[in-house]
């Protein structure tokens, strides 16, 4: 006996598992969502929040899964018909309103749509990822910056246009820009054209308009060496506040040492 009251529970738990694994999510929002339920079989939609009214059913027979111990935010939904459809209105305890398009499936197909559904608000999704993306600070955009590496919360942009440095034979180029979070990045790459000098490059120096939105910076070699140097380039890696545009940038770059002794390669 003791094994047959045993087998019962581990069967009853097995049924649950199984349903909970199969439910789907359900977004709800302005447009209608469609939820195949299977014909000859009892689909359950679970909401978030109970379940207030609903309209425009006539076409499925909608109650709670336990009537001894009514649950409206946990409801079986079964056809009354093979070909029964209809955007079925549910109006949650909130005020929210879920429109589901019901559509029957024919119950030879009941093994391949779901049996349980989780009707969630498209705002709960939003939520959700918002709350499951990482802070990304000014000290990890510019490593990830630096690295070349993708960002979470970040578009980046890969560019290929010239910037005006105002020194002569210098040429400045943005290579990518980064955008979408609590900062903005820009990746430049600084090229010395000039034989006969060094430039200097310190990153303390650079603004992005006024007030100025430079947050931090970042250049792999502050000193350019003459154009027949191989260490004539660098990049030049800028965070800034997000509203900063790189037409305002005045980059930290200048002429230092004239003459042939750092042209060497």
């Amino acid at each position: 006996m003791k094994n047959k009251v045993l087998l019962i529970l581990i069967g009853v738990a097995t049924i649950y598992i199984t349903e909970v694994a199969l439910a789907k999510n359900v977004y709800f929002g302005s447009a209608p969502e469609t939820v195949p339920v299977a014909y000859g079989a009892a689909t359950i939609v679970r909401f978030e929040e109970p379940v207030k009214t609903v309209s425009n059913a006539a076409d499925f027979m909608i109650r709670p899964v336990s009537p001894d111990t009514p649950d409206y935010a946990v409801l079986s939904v079964e056809p009354r018909q093979k070909l029964a459809k209809a955007d079925v209105v549910f109006i949650l305890a909130s005020g929210d309103m879920a429109t589901l398009r019901l559509k029957s499936v024919p119950a030879e197909a009941k093994l391949k749509v779901e049996s349980v559904y989780d009707i969630k608000s498209q705002k709960a999704l939003v939520e959700n990822r918002a709350a499951a993306t990482p802070y990304i600070g000014r000290l990890e955009l510019i490593t990830a910056m630096i690295r070349g590496d993708q960002v979470t919360g970040y578009e980046v942009k890969k560019e290929s246009h010239e910037i005006a440095s105002g020194i002569p034979e210098t040429k400045v180029t943005l290579l990518k820009t980064y955008t979408g979070g609590d900062f903005k990045g820009f990746v430049y790459e600084v090229e010395n054209l000039a034989s006969d000098r060094s430039l200097e490059i310190d990153v303390r120096g650079a603004r992005f308009g006024e007030p100025n939105q430079a947050v931090l910076g970042y250049t792999e070699r502050s000193i350019l060496e003459g154009a027949k140097s191989s260490s004539n380039k660098t990049l030049l890696v800028m965070v800034t506040k997000p509203t900063a545009s790189s037409s305002e940038a005045l980059l930290p770059i200048r002429i230092t040492k004239p003459g042939n002794q750092n042209s060497k390669g």
